[in-house]
């Protein structure tokens, strides 16, 4: 958190918070003005004496909003794999500001939390255990999951399901009893055409009209 000040003073004092040595409490005229992470505070000059002006109070206020969204990435992330671009809208979208989200981003992606090519590769293979997708499929998922568009088409041609791999899961569908017509809409919503949806049910042994 940040208080804006603006009259010109000094800081009386840059202070670890009791419990939390690396995070520090900066104070001008008696009062709390924020409270930020002692690496920031290092890297702003903010230490006893500096003059508190308004243009430094903006940067201590960036640097806090940043914080603040940075401590929130990494919760979102405890929970479950993010793109860059899918965890800065997520951030967005919980109330924080839009450069402190992407500017958060940007030093979660420098320090190694985030990957997109990872986080890709990790979500074809989670894909991929539901069934064979098409290529396609696969690069517009990621995508709407945040992936760039050129590590999506890597991933997607990396992952995508083969012939042999369609035609063997049509034949288990065949074996398990299943219609034709509901094996087809499956294929189908996986982003397969129709001659590659035919010649894996008429491989499976289902038969077919027309």
């Amino acid at each position: 958190m940040a208080r804006r000040v603006t009259k010109a003073r000094t800081i009386d004092a840059v202070r670890a918070l009791d419990g939390d040595p690396m995070t520090v409490e900066v104070r001008v005229a008696g009062a709390t003005v924020a409270r930020m992470p002692r690496p920031r505070a290092e890297a702003l000059g903010l230490a006893e004496g500096t003059r508190w002006t308004p243009a430094l109070a903006a940067r201590v206020g960036r640097a806090c909003a940043e914080a603040l969204a940075r401590e929130a990435g990494l919760a979102f992330l405890a929970r479950k794999a993010w793109s860059a671009k899918g965890l800065e809208a997520r951030l967005v979208r919980a109330g924080h500001e839009p450069r402190a989200a992407r500017e958060a981003v940007a030093a979660m992606v420098a320090d190694g939390w985030l990957d997109d090519r990872a986080f890709a590769e990790a979500r074809v293979e989670q894909l991929s255990r539901r069934g064979a997708m098409s290529r396609d499929a696969i690069a517009e998922t990621l995508e709407a999951d945040g992936v760039g568009e050129e590590v999506a088409a890597e991933a997607a041609r990396a992952g995508a399901g083969t012939a042999a791999e369609l035609r063997a899961e049509a034949r288990a569908a065949k074996r398990a009893g299943e219609r034709a017509s509901r094996v087809a809409g499956r294929f189908a919503r996986r982003g397969f055409d129709a001659d590659s949806i035919r010649d894996a049910l008429e491989r499976a042994g289902f038969e077919l009209d027309g």
